[in-house]
């Protein structure tokens, strides 16, 4: 997908919390580590420490801290469904009684971070932890009031993005890579472990940034682009150009650039210690590198919001042809719901399980409808965030919504329960999704309804689309409420929906 290079920059969100808990480590600094036990990032982010803690373990005391929320039942949520909420309650437990260990235990458990339940008694085994005494803390609610008062600390930073790191109380927001994290610890503690000795400095480079200064919209804005590329290359320098001016056309024009902004990279980024991870997203282009972002704004055609003939065709803004793909210049389709998902993505089912009590409100007052977030290949293959397996959830899901008009949210919600689990159990009493998924029906069907998100430049899960030209994010059911009577005065809108969400909000990228 085009915009999975900027999620590729984005692989560890970092940040660091100070414990002050143990007597024997008040002269060390503290890196905290906030994160869910089943998200990929976060195992990710815990493994990198693994990596670089032995280095630091005379200097930095190293946390971790929980992501999740409470019901007023006292029970949890998570974001990653009960499993992970089980898996954090684990983790605590051995932290609690076997802190010495803690790090070991979540190595061998991030081998397989998807299933967690199946390696609780392993690693307790492999690590050498008394697995009997940390089953008790679960099952005893020890572990309740450990996951709570990990929470707090989590809640107290205003943290909901896993992971994240806290140095000394200070949020982490530099090089998400081992050199990177070892060169703020460094910092932190005047240089004494042996490997600051042996770090070398990152590499200075320029990358030329090209912008439209005419095109004021928010993929136009590049504050969180050059912000992602300094988490990446320190020591990047920019000289940006406005295609709105001569030079700025020129380096357009010369290096056959198609979509604003741009990034092209000088050479030297080849020796920065950031190039491994967005080398995949590179293109050479006259001795530099086009950087990937997916960028949508073509500055040749009319800008569809400024209320000048841009093109010089006597069509201004939604009157040209050329802006038929513009939101804001779509016909207005009264008491319409669209819903562009990635059917494996925990924010997006989150929203399509709101949708229960949406559609028990409004019934057939309001028409609903779900499009796929995806990419197909040249060879008619399909490309996905979250692999072949949301690709393949994807085509399922749309076969049900043709051969089953009227009740395939119930095998979505069924679905959804296990999202990465098999289908089988399912598709019990859906017999025509097997039979579509498994011939080229079902590809057809996902590359036809693929085209509306790529037309209208969404790619983030969940997003939603009010009568055909409002767009808004979110993932409980009083969201979707209050955004379908903005703009309709409908049956139903007099109601207040509750949700079952666990209200940690956002998307996928």
């Amino acid at each position: 997908m085009k915009k999975i290079a900027i999620s590729g920059l984005l692989l560890l969100s970092l940040a660091l919390v100070a414990t002050g808990c143990n007597k024997k480590v008040q002269d060390k600094i503290t890196m905290d580590l906030y994160a869910m036990s089943q998200c990929p990032y976060g195992s990710q982010a815990e493994d990198l420490i693994y990596q670089i803690k032995p280095d630091f373990e005379d200097y930095v005391n190293f946390n971790v801290e929980y992501i999740a929320s409470q019901n007023p039942d006292g029970s949890f949520n998570s974001l990653h469904g009960d499993p992970e909420v089980e898996g954090n309650k684990y983790q605590l437990c051995v932290k609690y009684y076997n802190p010495d260990k803690f790090w070991d235990f979540l190595n061998c458990q991030n081998k397989n971070y998807q299933d967690l339940k199946s390696s609780f008694d392993s690693c307790a085994s492999e690590v050498g932890i008394d697995f009997s005494k940390i089953k008790a803390c679960v099952d005893d609610g020890h572990a309740n009031g450990l996951l709570m008062e990990s929470l707090k600390k989590a809640e107290l930073k205003q943290v909901s993005a896993s992971p994240t790191f806290y140095i000394n109380n200070e949020l982490y927001q530099g090089q998400r890579t081992e050199r990177g994290l070892q060169r703020a610890l460094c910092e932190q503690i005047d240089n004494k472990a042996d490997i600051c000795d042996e770090l070398p400095e990152e590499k200075e480079f320029v990358a030329h940034i090209v912008i439209d200064s005419r095109c004021t919209a928010p993929e136009c804005d590049i504050t969180r682009l050059k912000q992602q590329l300094e988490t990446t290359f320190p020591k990047i320098k920019y000289n940006q150009l406005d295609y709105d001016t001569e030079d700025g056309y020129k380096f357009y024009t010369e290096n056959n650039l198609s979509f604003l902004p741009a990034v092209l990279l000088e050479d030297g980024v080849r020796e920065a210690e950031g190039f491994s991870q967005v080398e995949p997203y590179l293109k050479e282009v006259n001795g530099m590198y086009n950087l990937a972002i997916g960028a949508v704004h073509d500055p040749t055609k009319e800008i569809c919001y400024n209320q000048i003939d841009d093109t010089e065709d006597g069509l201004v803004d939604c009157d040209d042809p050329e802006c038929s793909g513009f939101i804001e210049c779509r016909q207005e389709t009264v008491a319409s719901l669209d819903l562009f998902v990635m059917s494996q993505c925990p924010y997006g089912t989150q929203a399509l399980d709101a949708m229960e009590a949406v559609l028990d409100n409004f019934g057939s007052k309001i028409d609903f409808n779900i499009y796929y977030i995806a990419d197909e290949n040249n060879d008619g293959s399909f490309r996905s965030l979250h692999g072949q397996p949301e690709v393949d959830e994807n085509i399922r899901e749309l076969c049900a919504i043709k051969y089953y008009p009227n009740s395939y949210m119930d095998y979505i919600w069924c679905r959804n329960q296990d999202i990465t689990g098999s289908a089988d159990s399912c598709m019990i009493n859906y017999p025509k999704i097997n039979n579509c998924f498994n011939s080229d029906e079902g590809s057809q069907l996902l590359s036809e309804n693929i085209k509306l998100a790529q037309e209208l430049g969404i790619s983030a899960s969940p997003t939603w689309l009010v009568n055909n030209k409002y767009k808004f994010n979110g993932i409980d059911a009083e969201t979707v409420r209050q955004n379908i009577c903005k703009y309709n005065d409908i049956v139903g809108c007099e109601n207040t929906l509750s949700s079952s969400s666990s209200n940690v909000a956002g998307v996928c990228d």
